[in-house]
Order: C-alpha cells, then structure tokens, then sequence
C-alpha cells in the first residue's frame, strides 16, 4: 500500500469522525470521489432504524448548489473545490455556510498559488488537520455555527453602566 492510499485513507477516517460526532441524517457530499465511508455510515444508521439522506454532487454540476434550497446537518467538501475557479468555490463555500448547513468540512490543497489558509480562515473555518500527498499539502478544515464565534467576557452584567439595575427594568 502507498503511502498516498494511507493518506486518503486517513482523511476519509477524520471526516468519517466528524460525521460521526455530528449524527447527521441529512448529508450533502461535494466531491468527485466516491465515499464509501457515507455509504457505511448510512448502513450502520439503518441497522439501528435511523434514516439518513445522502445528497452528492460533483464539481460539473456546482450550479445546482446555488439554487439548492434544502437544509442538511452537515456538508462534506472532498475533491471538490480544487477543480472550480476561485471565486466560484468561495460563493458555495459561503452559500453552505450562510444558507445550508449548520457546520461542514472541507479538504483544500494549500500547497498550490490557489488557496492559502487565509482564505479559509476568512470563511470561518478552523483548521483540523493536515497531511502531505507528494509535494501537495492537504488541510481539513470545519466549520460550525456552534463554536463559530465565542460569547466575549465582556458580554455581562458586570460591565455595563448600571450593572444593578440588569434585566429589571424593560423600556
């Protein structure tokens, strides 16, 4: 086994884990590659009676993301956005985020003059893990409303101007 193989197969372990934490029953897969980790998950739901939907689109039909109006649990982004223009990724990589889903991941290729890690850290993305291919590295990155942005310490009672006075009177 090569160690390319290795890699894949690692990054499909990570996103299977976070397919795994999130208990999705509605996924959307962008991506060029086939998953059978999907297909297992969808397998192991189905022994325990769960349902679970599984929506996959590949990088010729990324117009259809535009117009797409169902919500999912989570969206998982893999071979995908490499083969896309730019500026049409980051329009679907927002669309998942403001319109689609709660939280989803993508695998992004960093090591090319295409994407950086500012680009993804733009997005709201956190940076999970990485893993080098040849001379390419690959980056998990998620996304999640629920860890989106912290509630600041100074977001309290303590800090306004009449701290005694909080939540007792409404005008």
């Amino acid at each position: 086994m090569n160690s390319t193989s290795t890699t894949k197969e690692t990054i499909l372990f990570d996103i299977e884990t976070l397919l795994n934490v999130a208990q999705a029953e509605q996924i959307l897969w962008l991506g060029n590659t086939e998953s059978t980790s999907l297909k297992e998950y969808q397998a192991q739901k189905s022994v325990l009676g769960q349902t679970v939907n599984i929506i996959e689109i590949k990088s010729h039909d990324s117009d259809v993301l535009l117009n797409l109006e169902q919500r999912f649990d989570i969206a998982i982004v893999y071979d995908f956005v490499e083969h896309l223009e730019k500026q049409q990724a980051i329009r679907i990589l927002a669309r998942l985020r403001d319109f689609l889903c709660p939280q989803y991941c993508v695998v992004v290729p960093l090591d090319n003059n295409k994407w950086q890690l500012t680009d993804m850290l733009a997005l709201g993305l956190n940076k999970v893990s990485s893993y080098q291919i040849s001379d390419t590295e690959l980056a998990l990155f998620k996304y999640s409303i629920n860890n989106y942005k912290k509630t600041p310490d100074w977001l309290n009672a303590d800090n306004w101007a009449n701290p005694k006075m909080w939540g007792k009177y409404w005008w």
